[in-house]
């Protein structure tokens, strides 16, 4: 992580801008029999766990796809197969560089009952589709990537019969 100060000079006036820098990071729609792999995880400013999407940071050496399935691996047990794109986003436009991608998976391998790190990842858990949703609009599911990432797999997978490219 970074912190660069840039004064951008617009003639009329001028801004003072603070980004931080991110390397990469993203997350992944998982579906089996209509659930969604979600974690659940300690957020300082919630003071609270939060259940989201799995994912994280994606290392410079690596694409999106390969980070996101190590990341997945790392802390889930779960595999996911062929990644499709969802959506890139940037979740500040003038003060934070992180570029965060969202794919969904087509199936996964599930391996061996699996035990999260705790520092990490203190419940793993396949939650109804739509319970997702449902709590994504109650205000249960506050982390951008994952509200984001449900989002855009309702409206161009699951509207769309499975095809995101429609």
């Amino acid at each position: 992580m970074q912190i660069v100060h840039c004064r951008a000079d617009f003639g009329a006036f001028a801004k003072d801008y603070y980004v931080v820098g991110f390397k990469r990071r993203g997350g992944v729609v998982i579906l089996h029999d209509d659930s969604v792999l979600l974690v659940r995880q300690y957020r300082y400013l919630l003071n609270d766990y939060s259940w989201e999407l799995p994912g994280g940071t994606i290392e410079d050496s690596e694409n999106a796809e390969d980070g996101l399935i190590r990341e997945c691996f790392e802390e889930t047990g779960v595999r996911p197969k062929e990644l499709l794109p969802l959506v890139v986003y940037y979740p500040g436009l003038d003060n934070v560089d992180n570029r965060t991608s969202v794919y969904y998976s087509r199936g996964a391998t599930v391996g061996a009952p699996f035990k999260s790190n705790p520092a990490e990842i203190v419940e793993i858990a396949w939650i109804p589709y739509e319970r997702c949703l449902d709590m994504v609009f109650r205000g249960q599911i506050l982390d951008a990537m994952s509200v984001a990432g449900l989002l855009a797999y309702d409206v161009r997978v699951n509207r769309n019969g499975g095809n995101a490219a429609a």
